[in-house]
């Protein structure tokens, strides 16, 4: 019993000693095979100790490596060396610094994120020693915040690019109900154009006969133009949702000319409203030669008749209103700017929407949305820019043509040899306009107010060709191009209609030719020529 307490008493020492031994192996352990850095520096940034892991993580083969390499780590480790500076102020006065992020150079010279957390140790006495603590490579999760942020990014102009796709959608849904809308009054309102258009035309003819009649020539020829592009208006209305059509045609067009006419034709709104009620609105041009503008005059005449109305309401103190144009590479740029109470975002960003309007009872809500299709029709873009207080700004761009041959106002003279034709159309006022159009240029006509009339006459005479409406009681137009054929196959037909052209010349394989309502005697003149080759 004895000698057993004995080697008990013994064993005591020993166990401790191998504790102590333990320990230090221990912590020994930690440092050289954590996988965070583990590093003491000098409050000025020279490495006293530093542990595998360290060095693996800033690239290098060994700690002693780092160490002699990166003597300086304020000037050579820190992609940016204010965050060091930052790093050591928060240390001296805090004592310690957690979840400080920076980035850092690699010895290969790439770049990491890292993480750092440090302690300032002190000696008994207070003095500072040394700064300890470790580093963690966060650079997986920077790249996955980055990727984040990209996806995030993306994911909101997708948002954006699909609200302005839901906005184009509705507003092309709201354009067509408007063409479908204004369908259903377009061939009574297109008829009654002709009547307008045809008379003076006939009126503009006589009045050239005659030297005191000189006056009332271009009288006449304001109600031609103002005719033709009423019925460019209906049109477009009618037609606004869809593109242009295969067979609608662009002329090279002046379009500084253009502007010119628009101002003139404008003058009276702008020009005498404006002064007699004592806010003076005065329209400058600032032109610049271009290449011709290929499109349709009487749509650009009113895109900008549009702007400049809108222009004028919107300064109902008087401005200025300036219209400019000029080329950007190969396109044409249009500016149409007002210095007037311009617009709230949101106004300005649906301001070209078919409906949407600002002016209560007195908008239809109808001008931007026809100058934007307008716009679309001569493949063009338009931005609006504007903010209250300073005015609005329209800016378009359209493809310029590089044929160099610009149309004026083509007005073909017949060449066709006198022919004999039959007029055909149930209001009595339209056949004779037409008669009278058709024996300037010395054809024959004769004149039936139905199908079977024109049948009767069919019977008994020889035609060269038929004009008729398309739209008549008990035998329509396409029904009797239909009988017209099948009784001489070489008889022409033109057709007339009031529902566009470019929709019906697709219905009827019997029809020669179609013309819109209302027809300008060039358009007919053409026409004939075109049948009659």
């Amino acid at each position: 019993m004895k000698r057993e307490t004995q080697n008990i008493a013994h064993s005591i020492p020993l166990a401790e000693n191998e504790l102590l031994v333990s320990d230090e192996q221990r912590y020994r352990g930690i440092f050289l095979n954590s996988i965070e850095g583990i590093f003491q520096t000098t409050p000025d940034g020279r490495y006293l100790g530093a542990n595998p892991a360290l060095a693996r993580i800033y690239g290098f083969t060994s700690p002693e490596e780092l160490q002699v390499q990166l003597r300086d780590i304020s000037r050579q480790l820190y992609v940016r060396p204010v965050r060091r500076t930052e790093f050591l102020k928060r240390m001296e006065r805090d004592g310690k610094v957690e979840n400080f992020e920076s980035q850092v150079y690699r010895k290969d010279g790439s770049t990491i994120w890292i993480s750092e957390n440090a302690v300032a140790v002190h000696d008994d006495s207070g003095r500072l020693l040394y700064y300890e603590g470790f580093v963690v490579d966060v650079t997986a999760r920077h790249e996955a915040e980055a990727a984040l942020e990209k996806a995030r990014d993306e994911l909101e102009q997708s948002l954006v690019e699909l609200r302005a796709t839901q906005q184009q959608v509705v507003q092309q849904e709201r354009l067509r109900a408007l063409g479908e809308m204004v369908t259903g009054v377009a061939h009574d309102f297109n008829n009654a154009l002709s009547l307008i258009l045809g008379y003076a035309e006939l009126l503009q003819h006589k009045c050239r006969k005659h030297t005191a009649g000189e006056e009332f020539v271009d009288f006449a020829q304001t109600i031609i133009t103002a005719s033709l592009d009423a019925a460019e208006i209906v049109n477009r209305l009618r037609e606004f949702h869809r593109p242009a059509e295969p067979g609608e045609t662009h002329t090279p067009l002046p379009l500084n000319a253009i502007v010119e006419q628009t101002v003139a034709f404008t003058r009276p709104r702008w020009a005498s409203e404006s002064m007699a009620s004592g806010n003076p609105i005065e329209v400058v041009t600032d032109l610049n030669p271009l290449p011709p503008l290929r499109g349709n005059a009487a749509e650009l005449r009113e895109m900008l008749t549009n702007l400049v109305f809108n222009a004028v309401d919107a300064m109902p103190q008087g401005g200025v209103i300036t219209i400019g144009t000029r080329t950007v590479g190969p396109r044409i740029e249009l500016c149409v700017r007002d210095t007037g109470a311009g617009m709230t975002e949101e106004v300005r960003r649906r301001c070209l929407e078919p409906f949407f309007t600002t002016k209560g009872d007195r908008g239809s809500g109808l001008g931007l949305a026809m100058v934007y299709g307008i716009v679309e029709r001569h493949d063009g873009t338009v931005v609006v820019e504007s903010s209250p207080g300073h005015g609005a700004t329209f800016v378009f761009t359209f493809p310029g043509d590089t044929s160099g041959v610009v149309t004026e106002n083509p007005d073909p003279v017949s060449g066709t040899r006198p022919l004999r034709i039959l007029v055909v159309d149930d209001q009595p006022v339209q056949c004779e306009l037409i008669s009278h159009a058709l024996q300037r240029d010395w054809h024959t006509v004769d004149l039936a107010s139905n199908g079977r009339e024109a049948l009767e006459l069919l019977d008994h005479r020889e035609y060269d060709l038929v004009i008729t409406d398309k739209v008549m009681p008990e035998m329509n137009g396409d029904q009797l191009a239909a009988a017209v054929k099948s009784r001489e196959p070489d008889t022409r037909v033109i057709m007339l209609t009031g529902f566009g052209a470019a929709r019906d010349a697709e219905h009827s394989e019997f029809v020669d030719a179609t013309v819109a309502k209302p027809a300008s005697l060039a358009e007919l003149r053409a026409a004939i020529a075109k049948v009659m080759e």
